[in-house]
């Protein structure tokens, strides 16, 4: 697939612009969609001050080709309630299908690690089958509409709206994949 300057390669840096190293400070949320892209001393530091953390969530969206062994000996440490990936396009799924056997090698399951999956609202059958191979890889796929950074809200239609729930809902991505239930059934 040819770029169109919107893939999230080419979004993130335009919005944030280049990577920086911020200061650490205490929390349990690590919010970073850039945090494996940090200096492996950056990260160490970040790994230090999580020690003495509970309930601890990347929400970030993780890059799963950047999960590599550093990252999960020092997860396997911490008290993880959340780890966040990210799969925004079919070519991401093999590097997180290899993230998602490296976490569960290291104890971790579906029920801890969730993974954002970009959808723009125009191939239904694509993104489906995305967020099944997601969730078929051990991860709970968590659907998010196309958003253009600009100040008029990007509108979907209703149908497309109560397909992204029933895939931002654990339950109902549950029934889904394990009853073959449809996104028309649940509410919004």
């Amino acid at each position: 697939r040819g770029c169109n300057n919107n893939c999230p390669w080419c979004i993130v840096p335009k919005r944030e612009g280049k990577l920086r190293e911020l200061p650490i400070c205490q929390g349990n949320i690590i919010q970073d969609n850039n945090f494996l892209q940090a200096s492996r001393q950056h990260k160490d530091k970040v790994f230090d001050m999580l020690r003495t953390q509970k309930r601890i969530c990347f929400k970030g969206g993780l890059e799963t080709n950047l999960i590599d062994d550093h990252f999960i000996n020092n997860i396997t440490s911490l008290r993880i309630k959340e780890l966040w990936l990210a799969c925004d396009t079919d070519e991401a799924l093999p590097s997180l299908k290899k993230a998602c056997e490296k976490l569960h090698k290291a104890g971790f399951n579906r029920n801890k690690i969730m993974c954002f999956a970009l959808s723009y609202g125009k191939d239904r059958e694509a993104d489906e089958n995305r967020c099944r191979e997601i969730y078929q890889a051990g991860a709970m796929p968590f659907v998010q509409l196309y958003r253009d950074f600009s100040d008029i809200k990007t509108e979907y239609s209703q149908d497309w709206n109560a397909w992204a729930r029933m895939w931002q809902r654990p339950a109902a991505t549950n029934a889904h994949m394990k009853k073959g239930t449809s996104y028309k059934n649940f509410k919004t």
